[in-house]
């Protein structure tokens, strides 16, 4: 017999998916249609905005790109500079060096000078700024191709404009050195008030007791350096109208792609076209050293005015303005083109997608029919397979309990054997000790009193035994109020004898705590964990000859209950930490451990309980000193969770 919630689960099954089909199919075709115009005006002006902005972030770079390249150059200059000076006085010197050693043995050094001298006097490099100059080290000029007047003369008390004396350093810096560089200033002419600094290099010619050099301007080499910039950005384009130009500080044009505006001044002709009000845009613009500016500009090969969006950053040490920028007609045209481009694709897609969309639904509808057939007939399957599955899992976790339950009674009848041990053996010896009394005539009130209170005492403690544990094996049938610290008194009872003979020594903190819950449950699940701590110590060989210790702590925080239970046997291994809780599995030998105890406390306190185990490996310290080992962590509700209550079987 079919259920009528099954019939009407059969139902929805069947006609779901083919009604979902048509509603989904008419709904986007109706959407399709009836958005076209609104979201075709938003695709435009999406393009507008993404064409403009695209193409002012192109701009952006391509002058980040020129400024970061000139930045570079700028860095280099002071370096190529010098590279220039020593690859230079090298040859010189290599020339003075090699005729040394030619002439050497026929000539001697007073008549090698004039052959010297026409070897390297002519020599000019760095766009024939470059020359050398001779010293001996005295600080008497030997060559000096600029001012031959100066041969033969010691300048060695000869100051720059600074005040450095000039030969004098070159001299102390040679004495120890091969080579060295130096930093002089000098005006250029005699009227020029400003002073430029000059890098130069000298190098020892130890044959002669003499030292040759050379040095050049920085700001000569600059402006070498600045040429040959510009003659990169000249050949630098990209887009159709786009490239690059350059102002230096008269703003002057330095360079543009039409020749005719070199040396122009770039304000006169932005003047005569652009208003004031957008020229003092433009000037705000530079004083900020970066940014965008619009303004009207003559297209290149035209002599159409087409506004312009411009993208110009300052270069320091230069003070030059680079920039770069495009045409918003030029924009405009792509943007057009690509407005047609789309209304044709848009149409296209539009008649294809409703095309494929009839098409799709009626194929999608034929499978959803069959599908649902499909559907229900393993709903049904489905249904007598999980009936046979979730009966055989009940049974397996039926038998998991009842075998755990085995274990605990097993261990329970070893503790059971071990408490009445003491008091057995109480009642032998005094019975035995009546008897032997009554048979040699001695036996008095006193000593028969005495030894029956005795005998009655150890049968009150052997009942009171049986009591504890036969309460340990009655099962829970509903949740009962307790106090934390009763329960864990009752659990000691229970295994107390043997822990003491095992001499293993229980510190509790328990605080004065209620709960409302299965109060046998979590006693079997505190004999499961204190048992594997109890084993975990015993089989620790390190814990011979040392203190063996359990640590028992209750507390309250935020209306749940916290049992921790810790060891100091070391620990568990990290590779098998995180499966102590799976059924089956287990550290101990096959003949020690079944693997079920920890996986059924697992059970009892998720699933019974409404809460949480975990365990970690802590380290902590006690009586001043430090130990590490497992740490078990039971988090339990204070008060019960409104649902079905759950037992044990």
């Amino acid at each position: 017999m079919v259920h009528k919630n099954e019939r009407q689960l059969i139902l929805i099954l069947r006609y779901t998916l083919p009604l979902l089909i048509m509603i989904l199919s008419i709904a986007i075709n109706a959407f399709l249609f009836y958005k076209q115009d609104s979201d075709f005006k938003k695709i435009e002006n999406d393009i507008e905005k993404k064409y403009i902005l695209n193409q002012k972030e192109n701009i952006k770079i391509q002058i980040e790109n020129i400024y970061n390249y000139i930045i570079s150059e700028q860095k280099e200059t002071e370096k190529k500079l010098k590279q220039s000076l020593i690859n230079r006085t090298i040859e010189a010197h290599t020339i003075i060096t090699n005729i040394y050693e030619e002439y050497k043995d026929s000539l001697s050094k007073e008549e090698m000078i004039p052959i010297f001298k026409a070897a390297i006097k002519d020599i000019r490099f760095n766009n024939k700024r470059g020359y050398f100059f001779v010293y001996d080290n005295k600080g008497t000029n030997i060559i000096h191709p600029l001012l031959p007047k100066l041969e033969g003369k010691n300048l060695i008390n000869y100051q720059d404009t600074k005040g450095l004396y000039v030969l004098k350093e070159s001299i102390e810096l040679l004495k120890n050195k091969d080579s060295a560089y130096q930093e002089w200033h000098w005006r250029k002419t005699k009227d020029d008030s400003n002073e430029y600094k000059k890098i130069g290099f000298v190098k020892n010619i130890y044959q002669l007791d003499w030292f040759i050099g050379t040095g050049e301007y920085v700001n000569d080499f600059s402006k070498d350096m600045e040429k040959n910039v510009l003659k990169q950005i000249e050949k630098l384009r990209f887009g159709k109208n786009s490239y690059f130009l350059a102002i230096d500080k008269n703003n002057k044009y330095i360079s543009h792609i039409n020749k005719n505006l070199i040396g122009e001044n770039f304000f006169n002709k932005l003047n005569a076209i652009n208003n004031v009000e957008k020229v003092n845009k433009i000037k705000k613009t530079i004083a900020s050293k970066e940014g965008y500016i619009n303004l009207d500009f003559y297209k290149p090969n035209s002599k159409r005015i087409s506004s312009k969006i411009m993208y110009l950053k300052i270069i320091p040490m230069w003070d030059w303005i680079i920039s770069t920028g495009f045409y918003k007609e030029d924009v405009k045209n792509l943007i057009e083109e690509e407005n047609h481009r789309l209304i044709n694709k848009y149409n296209e897609n539009l008649e294809n997608l409703i095309t494929i969309s009839l098409l799709t639904t009626f194929i999608l509808l034929i499978i959803s029919f069959y599908i649902s057939t499909l559907i229900e007939k393993k709903f049904k399957k489905y249904k007598i397979d999980i009936e046979h599955h979730l009966n055989e899992n009940k049974k397996q976790v039926e038998l998991l309990a009842q075998k755990n339950k085995l274990t605990a009674m097993g261990e329970m009848m070893g503790n059971i054997a071990h408490q009445w041990r003491q008091p057995l053996s109480l009642i032998t010896t005094t019975t035995s000790g009546i008897k032997l009394q009554k048979d040699l005539n001695i036996l008095d009130d006193h000593f028969l009193e005495m030894g029956l209170e005795n005998i009655k005492n150890s049968a009150l403690h052997l009942s009171q035994t049986i009591e504890d544990f036969r309460d340990f094996f009655k099962p829970d049938k509903k949740k009962k109020t307790f106090l934390i610290e009763t329960l864990v008194e009752k659990t000691f009872k229970l295994i107390s004898s043997e822990f003491k003979d095992k001499e293993i020594t229980i510190i509790k903190n328990i605080n004065n705590i209620t709960i409302t819950n299965f109060e046998r449950e979590l006693l079997q699940v505190l004999l499961n964990v204190l048992s594997n701590a109890r084993d975990a110590l015993l089989i620790n060989e390190k814990l011979i000859n040392q203190k063996k210790l359990i640590f028992i702590d209750a507390y309250e925080e935020k209306e749940q209950v916290i049992i921790l239970i810790k060891d100091n046997a070391g620990g568990i291994k990290k590779d098998v930490i995180n499966r102590v809780f799976e059924p089956y599995f287990t550290t101990k030998h096959q003949s020690q451990g079944t693997g079920i105890g920890l996986y059924m406390s697992q059970e009892i306190i998720s699933k019974h309980m409404q809460g949480i185990i975990t365990v970690t490996n802590d380290t902590y310290d006690y009586e001043g000193k430090t130990y590490k080992g497992a740490s078990f962590k039971i988090l339990i509700p204070k008060a019960p969770i409104l649902q079905n209550q759950l037992s044990t079987s």
